[in-house]
């Protein structure tokens, strides 16, 4: 874990819990601060410019895309506050966009969004603002089209690996909690697709295979790092086992760490992924009996089940059409 990270792990680790602003906190630094190398301290003094606050006595002044939003008081429309301070230059080049340029970006987001799940009357959210599925592209798109790193980035030296004792230990419980988020939302979706479309598929194989597709989709179908015949493979081969979604989470656990670290590692992953089995069985089973107690249906399988655009894939994967 980096210096960075580490600082964004401490400042989420103290959040009252229960909290739905506080929860909502821990997701942006998750899912964007986190994995985009967001300085925390460039993000506070960004926030404190758009809301017109005194800065904190850090020195830390904020970036020059933040600046230019706060004084001409006019902020881009559709973009929450957390990503204006964290992604300033994202958005002010997003709302630049003109003419072919912009229908370019539109067309792409709209691509992008759907192969991830979305469905187009969800590229924005209850408040108004472009969905994270959306943010995310954006993020990605800006990347790809002017080759400049984000403005908020932190500083080299805040994103060497730490070399601690206990930074190994810090890994391991972050490597759990991703274990333990693919568990619970693939036994989830399974059960979801199984409840709800049961007629539509021949035994467990093709749900398992949704399932990882539903959770990997922006692997599978936008990175292309894990190949959609991996999933049906390791669907196939945990099909007979004892609980086939256990297997199944193992199996995938190996290919997502494989593409995020190097393929020449992957005996080790093997061998750490499995150490974790017992893990894997307890949050598949307590996420079992969540959903047999209250089940639903959330969007995402609803998506891939109905829209006219996914069934390329449902007739791949050997899913029976709507009866």
């Amino acid at each position: 874990m980096n210096i960075n990270t580490h600082i964004w792990e401490n400042s989420i680790a103290d959040l009252p819990k229960g909290d739905q602003q506080a929860e909502q906190f821990e997701h942006y630094a998750r899912e964007f601060f986190m994995p985009d190398s967001i300085a925390p301290s460039v993000y506070l003094a960004n926030v404190a410019a758009l809301m017109e606050q005194s800065a904190e006595e850090s020195g830390v002044q904020p970036t020059p895309s933040a600046a230019r939003m706060a004084m001409s008081m006019e902020h881009p429309t559709g973009f929450p506050t957390w990503f204006l301070a964290a992604y300033p230059d994202v958005a002010l080049w997003f709302s630049s966009q003109r003419s072919q340029d912009r229908k370019a970006v539109d067309a792409d987001v709209t691509r992008r969004s759907a192969a991830s799940g979305t469905a187009a009357s969800y590229l924005v959210d209850e408040n108004g603002f472009l969905a994270h599925a959306v943010l995310r592209t954006l993020i990605d798109l800006y990347r790809e089209r002017t080759g400049f790193p984000l403005e908020c980035t932190a500083p080299d030296a805040d994103l060497q690996e730490e070399d601690t004792a206990g930074s190994t230990d810090e890994q391991a419980l972050t490597a759990q909690q991703a274990v333990d988020l693919m568990a619970a939302n693939i036994t989830r979706y399974e059960r979801e697709l199984a409840t709800s479309y049961g007629d539509r598929f021949e035994g467990v194989q093709p749900r398992l295979t949704v399932a990882g597709l539903l959770q990997l989709g922006y692997y599978v179908l936008v990175d292309h790092v894990i190949p959609l015949a991996t999933l049906v493979q390791a669907a196939d081969e945990s099909a007979s086992a004892d609980d086939p979604v256990v297997e199944f989470v193992e199996r995938l656990e190996i290919e997502v760490f494989c593409a995020e670290g190097e393929e020449v590692e992957r005996k080790r992953i093997e061998e750490a992924c499995h150490l974790l089995r017992s893990r894997i069985l307890d949050v598949v089973l307590q996420t079992r009996a969540d959903f047999n107690e209250t089940p639903s249906l959330t969007q995402a399988p609803r998506n891939f089940m109905e829209m006219p655009q996914f069934e390329p894939l449902r007739q791949h994967i050997g899913i029976r059409p709507a009866g």
